[in-house]
């Protein structure tokens, strides 16, 4: 039987209700509990905010180990994949939102023009008091409009979130110049690209075109900005998603390639072998516990 990597939306992440959300908010000791599924590696379709306040343990994401210590916030993106492994006394909060929650107030392209949730930049920052303090007070606002549910707790909650954003965002950017925080802006967009093409576009001169740029400009600028060509940026997509499948699904090697749109089995364990040291098999084989 194919074993397929978990996905889950809002709504069936803690329970198999049936009404659609676009919003969630639990403090972390409520959202630990019965989370044995959870435990075993899976995706989301929405966005997440962790703040850790005290406790401890560690979880995975995409890869790499993540201890949980006090003051330590969290940003998992739609699609990585992710499993709690050691909760100790966790507390905290946990924020999940969607695309269309966030288009509430400023369309469906909202989240995509976030400097935020990108492959190539951190999955966590570790707050200093100050800051964390205002993270603290804002997720208890959140809480605070949750319980009331009212008319205006909807518009309420968006703009906490919508502060938070900016929050992150400065935290990811650090003190960087407003002219070099605009650069970055070619290189988001281009991340966004890749992650919804990179199925079928795998050339750095189509990502150029539907830039409207050349693609040696692109790959110029790109290297500037990220240290890696275009190329590579692609490489790396592609390469995440055949470690995720090799790691967490029973697909064979073949049906891997073929759903990477590798049309030559062969090429794709070449391509996997030359850019990861092992070939396919041996890398699952490696990741086996």
């Amino acid at each position: 039987m194919e074993k397929n990597i978990p996905a889950y939306s809002i709504e069936s992440l803690k329970s198999t209700d049936s009404k659609v959300k676009d919003f969630d908010f639990f403090r972390f000791e409520y959202f630990a509990e019965d989370i044995d599924h959870l435990r075993v590696s899976h995706r989301h379709d929405f966005y997440t905010f962790i703040l850790v306040t005290s406790g401890e343990g560690s979880h995975d994401i995409d890869f790499q180990r993540h201890d949980l210590i006090s003051g330590r916030l969290f940003l998992i993106a739609p699609g990585q994949v992710h499993a709690w492994v050691e909760l100790n006394k966790v507390r905290g909060f946990v924020v999940l939102f969607t695309d269309s929650f966030m288009a509430l107030a400023k369309g469906r392209k909202m989240m995509s023009e976030w400097p935020l949730f990108r492959p190539h930049l951190p999955t966590h920052f570790d707050l200093m008091a100050e800051e964390l303090n205002v993270w603290n007070e804002e997720f208890l606002r959140i809480e605070e409009e949750v319980l009331r549910n009212d008319e205006y707790s909807r518009d309420t909650i968006f703009y906490s979130i919508s502060l938070l954003m900016v929050r992150a965002t400065r935290l990811s950017l650090g003190t960087q110049r407003k002219k070099v925080v605009f650069s970055h802006d070619f290189l988001f967009k281009l991340q966004e690209l890749i992650e919804e093409n990179y199925l079928e576009l795998k050339m750095p001169k189509q990502y150029a075109e539907k830039m409207n740029v050349t693609a040696n400009y692109l790959n110029t600028l790109c290297k500037k900005k990220s240290g890696k060509s275009v190329g590579e940026l692609i490489r790396q997509r592609i390469l995440l998603e055949a470690k995720r499948l090799l790691t967490h699904t029973n697909l064979s090697v073949s049906e891997i390639a073929f759903k990477l749109n590798f049309q030559d089995n062969s090429y794709f364990g070449r391509f996997f072998k030359k850019y990861v040291g092992l070939t396919p098999d041996n890398f699952r084989s490696s990741q086996k516990k």
